[in-house]
């Protein structure tokens, strides 16, 4: 398939380009960013077409599919011309600004006969992956309880560029992989939630360097979010337990490299060693720990690589991608959700009428 990335910032140059070089069947016909510095690094590095705009770009190349990986804010629009130029669209996260722009994207992909997926590849990667595996194959029994935080030392007003600006920095463009790999584990999205968020006293005027988020699933299953971007410890990136009916899965994101020795309380002494380069993850019974997963080297790129072949082949054979947009409009509307009930002070149930309530809050 003939293949186009927009935006080659972070996302474009570590995770896009180097996804698409290493996919067999696929040509990249052209590369869009209007930083020439940018353009210029692209087009040395993968050799491949570069171009300043999209219109540039639309009117030489004929992609099949577009990768959209610019500001949140310039998604929908993307979208759009990408559609009208008949290509499917794989696009970074989060999705777009709000329900509304979600709904109108949505429709004018059905409209168009083309498709929209996301590149949530967190829950692609080998430790998390490996924890659905284990939790959806019912052999220790339903999951009842998750938990997923992110600690480290990183406030929104510290952000450069773009995320720097955004008032709703933390939940909105950072929880999303936390909300959607919890979506992921329970399979279903949440029927209520209740929010906080607070700079806990250190700025005025910002909304959300520490997040509280709790999710009601169906038949009474909770999950928590914790992001506390104001940590002076240990950085803890992106940290997983599932507690299921006769097991936990743990999951840990980043490097870990550690030998512990101990008794626990009533427990038979131990000598644990964990090494993983860039995460693990782990089954536990008591203080039995069994490995499940070690990540790879580089395994955001890895993830997105398999988000996109699975994509790509969903575009090529009408099945359904790893992450659609309407599971994206899902993870927005589970957010919108959470910023509402922080706001007032409130448990919301994600019904309907809430929803109609939030279609044209522009988060971000």
């Amino acid at each position: 398939m003939n293949v186009a990335v927009i935006g080659l910032g972070h996302a474009g140059a570590t995770l896009h380009l180097p996804a698409l070089a290493a996919m067999r069947d696929v040509d990249v016909v052209g590369a869009v960013d209007l930083d020439a510095t940018r353009r210029d690094q692209a087009k040395t590095t993968f050799r491949v077409p570069v171009f300043a705009s999209a219109e540039e770009m639309f009117a030489t190349a004929r992609p099949d599919v577009v990768c959209i990986g610019t500001p949140p804010g310039s998604h929908a629009a993307l979208c759009l011309q990408s559609f009208s130029a008949g290509a499917h669209v794989l696009c970074e996260k989060p999705f777009v600004s709000s329900i509304a722009q979600a709904d109108m994207v949505l429709a004018a992909a059905r409209a168009a006969g083309r498709r929209v997926a996301l590149n949530h590849e967190f829950r692609e990667m080998p430790v998390f992956k490996a924890v659905r595996d284990a939790v959806s194959s019912g052999v220790t029994g339903r999951l009842n309880f998750a938990q997923v935080w992110q600690q480290i030392d990183l406030p929104p007003w510290a952000e450069p560029g773009w995320r720097g600006d955004m008032r709703q920095r933390t939940l909105y463009e950072a929880g999303v992989h936390l909300v959607d790999f919890l979506m992921a584990l329970f399979g279903e999205r949440p029927r209520a939630v209740q929010a906080w968020t607070s700079t806990c006293g250190v700025r005025e005027g910002e909304t959300d360097a520490v997040a509280l988020l709790t999710m009601e699933f169906s038949r009474g299953r909770l999950a928590t979010i914790t992001q506390n971007r104001l940590a002076k410890g240990e950085t803890q990136y992106f940290e997983v337990r599932a507690d299921t009916d006769r097991a936990s899965f743990r999951a840990s994101f980043g490097g870990r490299a550690r030998i512990s020795a101990g008794l626990f309380r009533s427990t038979r002494p131990h000598m644990r060693v964990e090494y993983g380069i860039a995460g693990i993850a782990w089954q536990e019974v008591g203080a039995t720990r069994s490995m499940l997963a070690r990540n790879p080297k580089d395994p955001c790129m890895v993830a997105t690589r398999y988000v996109f072949e699975r994509s790509l082949a969903a575009f090529r054979d009408g099945t359904e991608p790893p992450a659609s947009g309407e599971l994206g409009r899902d993870v927005m509307t589970v957010i919108a959700a959470a910023y509402h009930s922080a706001a007032i002070g409130q448990r919301v149930t994600i019904d309907d009428a809430l929803i109609a309530e939030l279609r044209d809050v522009q988060l971000g």
